[in-house]
């Protein structure tokens, strides 16, 4: 998990408005005491701090929008695998059935605890326990698939193969999840990239403003809330569990 997992979006997306309206701020008092320094000679133009200032705002927007794709991009693949799971999983309950009648009772009733507390970790929007619940899922997958083999030795059933095939499957697409969820992450490197440039384009904004002894306090708020909003929805859906977006509930797996 990232260093920022622990905090809940809605506060970070709040500390980074206020980050952002004290650096605008220190920036302009800054290009105030630039100007003052400079004199009338010195405040005539400044064609070069506004083109600057032009230049990182764009690259910033373009920064924001490629981040944002490729959040949504990893958004898209883990409800994809959501589904995936979902079907996977009734399709293994449906397939309990071919199991002997002592034995159903107790595969079935694991794979309801499996599918509830997936269900429960989507529902809370939090990362809290959520060792715990890959411990657990990981114990029933490893006593669904001994009881499985077990039967299949003991009685030479060749009709659980296809139990043994789903619950294989099972296996794999919670396997792939975790991947996607936990190890595929923004790249630190692009977030130190992503939020160096945020406050560079935020000082020369307030530098640009004080040099010319102007600004608008209501422009520039809605441009940091603008960014802020951005780059909180970016956070948001490259995290494991989303806290503002949520899944569609027929692509949870307690729909079954």
């Amino acid at each position: 998990m990232q260093a920022f997992d622990s905090i809940p979006v809605i506060w970070f997306g709040v500390m980074l408005i206020v980050l952002l309206s004290v650096i605008i701020e220190l920036g302009f008092r800054a290009g105030r005491w630039l100007s003052g320094r400079a004199g009338e000679k010195g405040l005539s133009k400044h064609p070069m701090e506004a083109a600057v200032t032009t230049a990182l705002l764009g690259l910033m927007a373009f920064m924001l929008g490629f981040s944002f794709s490729m959040a949504t991009k990893r958004y898209s693949e883990r409800r994809a695998l959501i589904l995936e799971d979902h079907n996977t999983a009734g399709t293994l309950m449906l397939r309990a059935d071919l199991l002997p009648a002592g034995e159903r009772a107790t595969a079935k009733s694991l794979i309801e605890e499996y599918v509830r507390i997936r269900k429960e970790v989507v529902d809370r929007r939090s990362l809290e326990g959520i060792e715990e619940v890959i411990t657990r899922c990981e114990a029933i997958q490893g006593q669904l698939w001994e009881q499985a083999v077990t039967l299949r030795r003991e009685t030479g059933d060749t009709a659980l193969n296809l139990y043994l095939a789903t619950l294989n499957d099972l296996i794999d697409t919670d396997a792939k999840r975790r991947a996607v969820a936990f190890s595929n992450r923004f790249p630190n490197a692009l977030w130190g990239t992503l939020f160096f440039l945020l406050t560079i384009a935020t000082v020369m904004l307030g530098i640009n403003s004080g040099l010319h002894g102007r600004r608008s306090r209501l422009a520039s708020s809605a441009l940091i809330v603008a960014f802020s909003l951005v780059v909180v929805l970016i956070i948001d859906l490259d995290r494991p569990v989303t806290e503002l977006v949520q899944q569609r509930r027929s692509l949870m797996p307690s729909d079954n």
